[in-house]
C-alpha cells in the first residue's frame, strides 16, 4: 500500500516541482495530494488521512501553525507527521511547530529534492 503525503502551500510552482519529486524519487511508492491553502488541506486530511503533510508556514485562510493545531485537535490528526516549509527562519514559528510534533523543517531557499526525499523517506520509516 502506498503511503499518502499532503502537500499543502499556496506556491503552487513550489508544490508542483514538491509532488513531481516525490512521485518520481519514491517510485511510485507515494500518493500526493496538493492544496493550495489551510482550508482545502484540512478538507484533504479529513478524508484521506495522510501518513506525512509538509505544510507551509504562511498561507491564505488558515496558515500552516492554525491547521496543524486544527488537525492535532482531531482524533485522526493527533499523531501523523509533519515536515514544515518555510521562507522564514523564523525561530518563533519553528519553535512553535515543534511544541505541535513538527518532524522537521524545509528551508524553501535552500531545498534540494534529493534532501526532501531523504528526509521525507526518514519520517516515514
Amino acid at each position: 500500500m502506498n503511503k499518502k503525503i499532503l502537500i499543502i502551500d499556496d506556491d503552487k510552482i513550489f508544490s508542483k516541482i514538491m509532488k513531481d519529486g516525490l512521485i518520481a524519487g519514491s517510485q511510485g511508492k507515494y500518493d500526493v495530494f496538493v492544496a493550495f491553502d489551510g482550508v482545502e488541506g484540512f478538507e484533504i486530511a479529513t478524508r484521506e488521512k495522510p501518513d506525512l503533510v509538509m505544510l507551509d508556514v504562511l498561507m491564505p485562510k488558515l496558515n500552516g501553525l492554525e491547521f496543524l493545531q486544527k488537525m492535532r485537535a482531531e482524533e485522526w490528526g493527533k499523531d501523523i507527521p509533519v515536515i514544515m516549509e518555510t521562507q522564514l527562519s523564523d525561530l518563533e514559528k519553528m519553535s512553535e511547530g515543534i511544541a505541535l510534533g513538527v518532524r522537521g523543517y524545509i528551508i524553501k531557499s535552500d531545498y534540494s529534492i534529493e534532501a526532501i526525499l531523504r528526509q521525507v523517506g526518514d519520517v516515514l520509516k
